[in-house]
């Protein structure tokens, strides 16, 4: 694994022994964000107001704890075919990032109610795009930005 991608993974609040000896951790902190721009993709598809209220109330629980609803799914339904082992679980920066996109999933579904394009597509297509990223490249811009205000170095595993 790059050092660059070490940095970034524990900006995103993993243990670092977590990402020196899980040599599956990067699929594994790929999942959540993958899976939340999925289940958004797909609210939004729909245009589904119930749809993305729900979602978000259930993005909630990775603000409120160190699991997400993504890290549930993985564990309960995908786990037995993907066998990637545990979920690690979700350090500050990825609760905070959680409780964004709760947010912002309970916005869009709030605007495809009231049909407000722009309240339905900009919050839940932001999360979406930002969650992608995440998923793609493990740069979180939550976690750049809590590691700008506490703080905390980028500095890694070596």
């Amino acid at each position: 694994m790059k050092e660059s991608t070490k940095k970034l993974l524990v900006a995103q609040g993993y243990e670092e022994h977590e990402v020196a000896n899980n040599s599956r951790i990067i699929p594994l902190a790929k999942w959540t964000p993958i899976a939340c721009a999925l289940l958004g993709a797909v609210g939004v598809a729909m245009q589904s107001s119930g749809f993305l209220i729900v979602l978000g109330l259930f993005t909630f629980i990775g603000a409120l704890t160190s699991r997400s609803l993504y890290d549930y799914l993985y564990k309960y339904i995908f786990s037995s075919f993907i066998r990637l082992g545990e979920v690690p679980k979700h350090g500050i920066p990825r609760r905070i990032g959680c409780g964004i996109g709760a947010c912002m999933y309970i916005i869009s579904g709030i605007g495809f109610y009231w049909g407000s394009p722009m309240l339905a597509y900009i919050p839940s297509l932001f999360m979406i795009t930002f969650a992608l990223i995440a998923g793609i490249f493990n740069w979180c811009f939550v976690s750049t930005f809590y590691g700008l205000i506490v703080g905390k170095k980028q500095e890694c595993c070596g």
